[in-house]
């Protein structure tokens, strides 16, 4: 009779018994638990341009199209740049022909310089039995000496046309590269997105042309508040589920070492410009955490950078 007189308070309070390490046990996961709902599907874009000017004239992809990498993109009109190249190897011709004309110059030089030696013995010598006068002697010797000098400034001029050589030599490889550059291959394996360029359009240097999706570096960015990072560790198993409903498992890459501090930026002469009000309610601030996805993940090349995600990390 005592035990059915009691039951009602006693089931009232195992239920608020209940309730309360529910309670209890909620409040700890939500907020010590290391999961997030604040992530991401990150990956790499390589952001494609030209690097010389000219009109499009083959564009070879279309918008989300799949390309390996070194499949043709696009290409530059190539026409000003083969007559580029072709000037460039003329001018190699004529620099290479300078050095042969100058090597010629020097080989006339130096016999010359041989004879007017020759010359200049001879005649040192018939001075010596006074046969001729001194000032034939001297005339001989001056011609010894413009000689060498000649012989010396061709040496120069050869050196100097070799230099061309090798500057025409120089420009050659530089009109054969830009007439390269025409033709934008892909870097690497990945996916076209948000083509806006057109045949036709002008390309300038540096100016993006497409964005191309590299397939093989999807990850997921999740971002954990404050108070849970210290359950989180390189190398841990994580369990990454997408809003579609699809799962699939990871590991923690690596974690972000500095985030921005809006409450503190930079005022004059670089000194700290602090808030001066103070907000009572303080959030957890969130930390990138970069999680690798499973290489056997089946459904990776389903993926889509940006979609939202919820990270778990399993203990």
């Amino acid at each position: 009779m005592t035990l059915k007189k009691f039951a009602p308070q006693l089931i009232t309070l195992a239920v608020l018994l209940l309730a309360f390490v529910l309670g209890w046990l909620a409040w700890g996961y939500y907020t010590r638990s290391p999961w997030t709902r604040d992530a991401r599907v990150r990956v790499d874009v390589v952001t494609l341009s030209a690097d010389i000017s000219g009109l499009i004239v083959n564009l070879y992809v279309q918008d989300n199209q799949h390309v390996t990498k070194g499949d043709l993109l696009l290409e530059v009109d190539p026409a000003r740049y083969v007559l580029a190249v072709q000037h460039a190897q003329r001018s190699v011709q004529v620099a290479k022909a300078t050095v042969g004309q100058s090597q010629a110059a020097i080989k006339a030089s130096a016999a010359q310089l041989r004879q007017r030696q020759s010359e200049e013995r001879r005649r040192r010598a018939l001075k010596e039995g006074f046969a001729i006068s001194g000032e034939e002697w001297e005339k001989s010797d001056t011609d010894v000496a413009i000689a060498i000098a000649k012989l010396s400034s061709d040496q120069a001029n050869l050196g100097l046309a070799q230099a061309n050589v090798q500057l025409a030599e120089a420009g050659l490889a530089e009109a054969e590269l830009n007439l390269q550059r025409t033709r934008v291959v892909a870097p690497v394996s990945g996916y076209v997105t948000n083509l806006l360029t057109r045949q036709g359009d002008y390309a300038s240097p540096g100016t993006a042309l497409m964005a191309l999706v590299d397939s093989s570096s999807f990850y997921v960015s999740g971002y954990f508040e404050e108070t849970k990072l210290a359950r989180i560790e390189e190398g841990n198993r994580v369990r990454i589920q997408l809003m579609s409903g699809e799962s699939f498992g990871g590991t923690v890459q690596s974690i972000a070492f500095a985030i921005t501090d809006r409450e503190n930026s930079l005022g004059n002469r670089l000194l700290a410009n602090i808030n001066p009000s103070y907000t009572w309610v303080k959030l957890a601030q969130r930390v990138p955490v970069r999680i690798l996805i499973d290489p056997e993940y089946a459904n990776r090349a389903r993926l889509r950078a940006g979609t939202s995600a919820t990270v778990t990390v399993l203990e």
